[in-house]
């Protein structure tokens, strides 16, 4: 019997191995499909569905007892939805506990010291797919500011800190702001230079009177002082060049407005990508300390490359090579061209942000150009020289000179072939940008104002005033609607007996870059030839709307209008020229990409088609 029961122990035990074994090759036989599932996160989705079936719709979320806030107030603070006509939401457990959780640290952060938010009710439809939720709200009293005091504030009136904090007598308790206060105050002290103020913030209760008592108590410490500077990060960049741009200096109290004017002053060198200035950590405590600009510098050469279409002119290219930092001085060269049918151009320029040790930019060119412009062909040989200087971060004023030599190689009568004359003239310019982008402007304003003075007096052959005035605004109509509008008007006066402004120097417009829908310059006076033959005046209005479309891709629609005349008496509006078009934009890493069909509406004309980069203006 013995024998007989210790061999049915045997054959259990074995019975219970070979099931394990069984087990264990049924685990080894799923592990792929285990780790393909860990290996495609779609996968994991899919198949947590399919093991946890989605709980039922919400079909409505109801609060009782909320009487400070209204139920639109505390939604936010819900992952929880009500379901509606487009999208279902159904209801999971843990996060709707953890809404709960938010919804009761929302009332104590606005002083409701012991609110307490729970689940009340839970309706299941007849059919079990949809609940209702009803959520208790037990909001308590809300605690008051019964005082609020500083001590050890000698530096700054009690009186201005008190302004500083928003948690004041008399009013609520609002926990969430109590932390700001707190670094208000620091904030206070540190645009005193008073880096190493020390506040600590203790907050009293009174239960009996639902009431606390907040106490600041502050430890001010010395003034800060810049002992040194010291820079990091400028690999290429000369330390001086970095420095020339700060706007404190070694002895200086620590102050942090010059800190931002000098970050904005080394952003706009456009040199580096990050800028960071602080004090050196090991200084805290000290009355003297060292501070350290940290930079990461941007690459300093950088290629440019642009392309055009319009059907009637064919394929416009641009090209160039810039270096922004030669030899580590911030000092500029660039050398840009441009081919095509009509134009053939080379532009070659070095500047200076800092001429003459002076916060004034200064820009040196050379440039030689052929053009063929319908009405006349003439190549041109010129230099300049430019001064700008930023006010601000919005106005820049230049100012400069240029002298060009210019050859008529075919103009709208015989006589003018091989005519050469010479332009010397004063330049002056202000410019207002207010854009939010320079590319892609969404909202702000553009304005340009030129004057240009021609005199034989300057080394030019040619006597006359230029004015332009130029005017670009964006504004932002609904999500992902912008309109865009251009106004531009310019004038050439001649001077001296004569009364005569060369042809390269006339108004032309027509074409990309101008009235769309027209032909390239074809739009102003006719010649005796039949041939455009510019005029002394131009008006310009160009509208567009820009609206999202599929992903990346928007479209526009847009009117341009525009003429040249005679002169500027000779304006007239009933003159203008009319088109209106369409088009798609569709954004790239190498720029935004356009296309626009225009038409003639003043009169009759074929649709033009152009393709450029960039939006129109």
């Amino acid at each position: 019997m013995q024998s007989g029961s210790s061999c049915r122990s045997r054959s259990n035990r074995g019975s219970g191995l070979a099931l394990t074994v069984s087990l264990l090759a049924l685990v080894l036989l799923l592990v792929p499909v285990g780790a393909s599932a860990r290996g495609d996160p779609a996968l994991v989705r899919r198949t947590f569905a399919r093991g946890v079936p989605a709980g039922p719709v919400v079909t409505d979320i109801l609060f009782v007892g909320n009487e400070s806030f209204e139920d639109d107030s505390l939604f936010p603070y819900m992952q929880t939805r009500k379901s509606g006509f487009s999208r279902k939401f159904h209801y999971e457990r843990r996060a709707f506990l953890r809404d709960l959780e938010n919804l009761q640290r929302f009332y104590v952060s606005q002083g409701f010291l012991e609110a307490d938010v729970e689940l009340n009710d839970m309706v299941l439809s007849a059919d079990s797919t949809g609940v209702r939720l009803l959520i208790g709200v037990y909001e308590g009293d809300r605690w008051m500011v019964e005082d609020v005091w500083f001590e050890g504030a000698r530096v700054i009136p009690e009186t201005k800190l008190r302004d500083a904090v928003t948690v004041r007598e008399g009013t609520p308790l609002m926990v969430g702001k109590l932390d700001s206060d707190r670094r208000a105050v620091l904030e206070e002290y540190a645009r005193l230079s008073y880096l190493d103020a020390h506040v600590a913030q203790d907050v009293v209760r009174d239960d009996d009177n639902r009431s606390v008592t907040i106490a600041y108590r502050i430890t001010e410490r010395e003034q800060a002082s810049i002992a040194s500077i010291d820079v990091f990060g400028d690999k290429k960049t000369r330390p001086y060049v970095v420095k020339r741009e700060l706007t404190f200096a070694a002895g200086e109290l620590f102050d942090f407005k010059k800190i931002g004017e000098s970050q904005v002053n080394l952003y706009r060198t456009g040199l580096f990508n990050s800028i960071w200035i602080e004090p050196a950590p090991e200084d805290t405590g000290r009355a003297e300390k060292r501070v350290v600009v940290r930079v990461a510098e941007r690459p300093s050469g950088h290629l440019d490359f642009g392309f055009a279409y319009a059907a009637i002119d064919g394929m416009e290219v641009e090209a160039g090579i810039f270096n922004r930092n030669v030899q580590g001085q911030a000092r500029t060269m660039g050398l840009k061209g441009k081919y095509s049918e009509r134009v053939r151009e080379v532009r070659a320029s070095i500047g200076d942000p800092w001429f003459l040790g002076r916060r004034v930019s200064a820009e040196a060119a050379a440039r030689y150009s052929w053009e063929d412009e319908e009405s006349f062909v003439a190549e041109t040989t010129g230099a300049s020289f430019v001064l700008s200087k930023e006010l601000n971060l919005r106005l820049t004023l230049e100012g400069g000179y240029k002298l060009d030599r210019t050859v008529v190689l075919e103009g709208v009568d015989d006589s003018s072939d091989g005519e050469k004359s010479y332009t010397g003239s004063i330049l002056g310019a202000a410019i207002y940008d207010a854009r939010d982008d320079i590319l892609n402007a969404t909202r702000g304003t553009f304005i340009r104002t030129d004057i240009e003075l021609a005199s034989s007096k300057l080394g030019g052959t040619n006597d006359f005033v230029r004015y332009n005035v130029g005017w670009r605004g964006y504004k932002k109509i609904v999500h992902g609607w912008v309109a865009a509008l251009e106004l531009r008007t310019g004038w050439v006066k001649p001077q001296g007996g004569e009364g005569e402004v060369p042809i390269n120097e006339r108004y032309f417009l027509g074409g990309e870059g101008s009235v769309r829908g027209f032909l390239r310059n074809s739009l102003g006076p006719i010649g005796e030839s039949g041939k455009p033959a510019g005029g002394r005046a131009l008006a310009l209005a160009r509208g567009e709307m820009r609206f999202p479309g599929y992903k990346k891709l928007r479209a526009a629609v847009f009117v341009d209008t525009g003429q040249v005349f005679p002169d500027f008496n000779a304006m007239r509006l009933s003159d203008l020229a009319v088109a209106w078009g369409v088009g798609l934009r569709y954004a790239t890493r190498v720029g935004l990409l356009r296309l626009d069909v225009a038409k003639p509406i003043s009169e009759r004309g074929d649709a033009q088609f152009y393709f450029s980069v960039g939006q129109a203006f």
